[in-house]
């Protein structure tokens, strides 16, 4: 009986000592960080925010971006002016990826210009418009100042059949005359942007603010 006493007493105390060291040295938790100091926090496709994404110029993140989201490409214009296209940004910026914007120069034949070339001075040049004159010929005009200095003008003609008309009729009263095609330049501003697919119900009609301007979808290579 003594025996047995004595093994419960050792089996107790046994027990109470493996519980003093088992809580003496219980592990510290760790807690890890989800990433490095400085690394950005990785986000999912699924949580962009793809209405206040925009991306004013090229970088690689936006290249990524390019094969990430299924977009649709557009270029609206021309715009006559720089300060046309500011509404029609700020009207996008809710739905927009990306935007740029272009200047082009664009030029159209504006009409051939009949003229007797530059006399060497002032005083020649006004000789020819008096024998102008003297021929019943009163639409002309002396060129005083620029590149075509003391050239006689004798008019600008939209069809090529009048102006040859108007040549052949001076050159029957003896003058030397030419013809010259005259080129019109101007700017022309146009507008590019890509809208994530998703959102292309919600995209603004541009032709609201500028019914004159027009807009296609285009290849998505920039």
């Amino acid at each position: 009986m003594f025996f047995i006493r004595l093994l419960f007493i050792l089996a107790v105390l046994s027990n109470i000592a493996l519980f003093i060291y088992n809580r003496e040295n219980v592990p510290t938790k760790v807690y890890f960080s989800a990433s490095d100091p400085g690394v950005r926090k990785l986000v999912l496709l699924s949580e962009v925010d793809l209405k206040s994404t925009i991306w004013e110029d090229q970088n690689p993140t936006q290249e990524n971006l390019n094969e990430a989201f299924n977009q649709t490409c557009f270029t609206s214009g021309p715009f006559n002016k720089k300060s046309d296209l500011q509404p029609v940004l700020d009207s996008l910026k809710d739905n927009v990826l990306k935007t740029r914007t272009r200047k082009i120069i664009s030029s159209q034949e504006a009409g051939y210009w009949v003229y007797v070339p530059a006399m060497k001075t002032r005083e020649e040049a006004l000789e020819i418009g008096r024998n102008l004159s003297l021929n019943d010929i009163d639409d002309y005009y002396v060129v005083t100042v620029g590149e075509n200095e003391n050239t006689i003008s004798l008019g600008l003609y939209r069809e090529l059949g009048n102006a040859d008309d108007r040549i052949a009729e001076l050159k029957s009263k003896g003058f030397t005359v030419e013809k010259q095609i005259k080129i019109e330049q101007w700017p022309e501003f146009w507008l590019d942007y890509t809208i994530a697919s998703d959102q292309l119900e919600n995209r603004v009609d541009i032709n609201e603010l500028y019914p004159d301007v027009s807009t296609n979808q285009v290849e998505c290579n920039w």
